[in-house]
């Protein structure tokens, strides 16, 4: 494969760039400092979602792992407060793939049992940084708005939950498309997402390098949770359902403990009861909402998904979900997931998929897509809850009903 570059002024034209190999000369610690020093190449909106961006950190961030300490590639951070985790891979040979997906999940194990501070005085350590707040001024210096105590509550909320952004940057991920798929499919106990960067290398005759970032699954990735219910674990296969239909996520067995919730089952009809009767959908078509259990309300919609459920959880998350069943659900999710920049747009929210094991020939469920809100603890925070519901729910519905209903024959 030949790219061309056109020199404009310059008497060469169309210079050819010939598609070369990343282990023809170069190391995992040559991409690893490109994409370091360049971190516009990794393409975090088409990986993660709207909202998403990678303000690079640390170069080989230490990480105790028993007695000894183990090495991320690159570590950074999104101004949401999510955690960039990214380990740089040359696919050599197949069991490279296995190696550092495993890999990769473990160095977030041990990433999830940190602090704020323990990440802020390692970071100091490896980079032999000085002074207050050096991982603030990182991000505030590429995005002066944010304020400083929410960016540490999304930081810290991150590393509580495990809920980090994992990426696998290297050559040749193409071809081990399917294989990746599978693997990725038998992680577990992280509320993790991954996502594939491909880095495609051309070169031309004067020995130019022209980097080409690709991502060859966009979101069409697993992201793989635990749910811990009353007394013992879901995983997400056993939870999909809970999630998606129940919706009061988190929580399987969550109404049977709800005395130990921070609101009572009265207090959640009284908030949706509100937000049924304040809801405003622009679409003609959309029907109001109607009380599922408890913490959840579900609004209908076209096409071969579940409807739109809305919830709170437990852990004072707002949010809403949608699955997929059957086929031509599975059909739909795809094209949904190519369209995602386009759905977050519309939305002004950033969009994450689920994608299960199912073919859904059965009809059951294949997969789901979520949209979760964290507002700031204290009085206000059911205001914000209920505000940032009503908001998404008529852009939702405004995005969603348009592209589900071209699929209803």
């Amino acid at each position: 494969m030949t790219v061309f570059l056109e020199e404009q002024g310059s008497d060469d034209g169309f210079v050819g760039f010939q598609r070369v190999s990343l282990t023809s000369g170069q190391s995992e610690s040559w991409l690893q400092e490109r994409l370091f020093e360049y971190a516009s190449l990794i393409p975090m909106v088409e990986m993660f979602g709207q909202g998403e961006a990678f303000v690079p950190l640390c170069r080989e961030y230490p990480l105790r792992h028993g007695a000894s300490n183990v090495f991320l590639d690159l570590l950074g951070v999104s101004p949401t407060g999510r955690l960039v985790l990214i380990e740089c891979k040359l696919w050599r040979n197949p069991g490279a793939r296995r190696e550092v997906i495993a890999q990769l999940f473990e160095y977030a194990s041990l990433m999830s049992g940190l602090t704020y501070s323990d990440l802020e005085a390692k970071l100091k350590q490896a980079r032999g940084l000085t002074g207050e707040s050096p991982i603030f001024k990182a991000v505030s210096a590429a995005y002066p708005e944010l304020e400083e105590a929410r960016f540490v509550d999304s930081v810290n909320e991150s590393l509580r939950r495990g809920d980090f952004l994992l990426a696998i940057a290297g050559d040749g991920i193409r071809s081990d498309l399917h294989a990746l798929k599978n693997l990725l499919a038998n992680q577990g106990g992280l509320l993790a997402k991954l996502a594939l960067l491909e880095i495609r290398l051309f070169r031309d005759a004067r020995g130019r390098t022209l980097l080409v970032p690709n991502v060859p699954i966009q979101t069409e990735v697993v992201r793989r949770e635990v749910y811990v219910g009353a007394g013992r674990e879901v995983p997400i296969e056993a939870a999909n359902s809970v999630r998606s239909d129940a919706a009061a996520i988190g929580m399987e067995g969550s109404e049977a403990a709800s005395s130990s919730a921070s609101t009572s089952k009265a207090q959640n009809k009284e908030f949706w009861t509100r937000f049924i009767a304040e809801v405003r959908f622009d679409h003609p078509d959309q029907s109001p909402p109607r009380h599922g259990g408890n913490n959840w309300v579900k609004m209908d919609l076209p096409g071969p998904v579940g409807g739109l459920v809305a919830y709170r959880t437990v852990g004072n998350v707002a949010g809403f979900s949608v699955k997929f069943k059957g086929p031509e659900g599975r059909e739909v999710m795809q094209t949904l997931l190519e369209d995602q920049p386009g759905v977050e747009g519309e939305i002004g929210h950033a969009v994450q998929f689920r994608v299960g094991d199912s073919t859904g020939d059965d009809g059951r469920e294949v997969g789901g897509l979520f949209i979760e809100y964290l507002p700031h603890e204290g009085p206000e925070m059911e205001s914000e809850q209920m505000a940032w519901l009503l908001k998404t729910a008529n852009a939702l519905v405004n995005a969603l009903r348009p592209r589900l209903a071209a699929t209803v024959v």
